[in-house]
């Protein structure tokens, strides 16, 4: 098998959830021979969650090796949302991510993370299940511990008032058009 090739059966347009450390997942969109489209940091691959040093930042939309961007962590194809949602036609999906190729955008954790951006190329639809996901487990921590319950409605309140979920603001595409 060339490098090029993917190790599963990837199929053009799957979404690709990369283990991260401390129970975190990064998201990528699987566009075929072995590349994915994904929002990083930087623009490098690698674990996003550690190089944000705030809640929000610049991001950049890449497009690399699958195999560069999970390293050593483990993944899946993961379209789980495929139940819910009927996902946008794959030519539709891969002209999407393609066009977002070196764009810089906003990244917040809460409401425009990699997660958010692969979900609206599939789906059309903003959306991140690990952020829904610790607002329950922060929630849940509200009703044994009050002080808990304050970082809980902290957060909630900052969803609220960024639009959670909302699409990231392009701010510079230094993709040529």
């Amino acid at each position: 098998m060339s490098h090029r090739e993917s190790p599963f059966k990837a199929k053009r347009g799957d979404l690709i959830e990369i283990n991260r450390t401390l129970g975190y997942k990064h998201w990528a969109l699987y566009i075929g021979d072995g590349d994915v489209v994904h929002l990083t940091s930087d623009g490098a691959s690698g674990d996003t969650s550690t190089r944000f040093s705030r809640s929000e930042e610049i991001a950049v939309i890449k497009r690399e090796l699958l195999a560069e961007v999970a390293g050593s962590d483990s993944w899946q194809v993961n379209n789980r949302s495929d139940i819910i949602w009927n996902p946008l036609p794959v030519d539709k999906i891969i002209k999407k991510a393609k066009e977002k190729i070196g764009c810089k955008v906003h990244y917040n954790v809460l409401n425009a993370n990699c997660e958010h951006f692969v979900n609206s190329l599939r789906y059309g639809i903003r959306i991140s299940f690990q952020v829904i996901k610790t607002y329950c487990i922060f929630g849940a921590m509200a009703i044994i511990n009050p002080v808990a319950a304050v970082a809980s409605a902290a957060i909630g309140v900052t969803a609220i008032l960024k639009g959670y979920p909302c699409a990231s603001t392009s701010v510079k595409s230094s993709a040529k058009k």
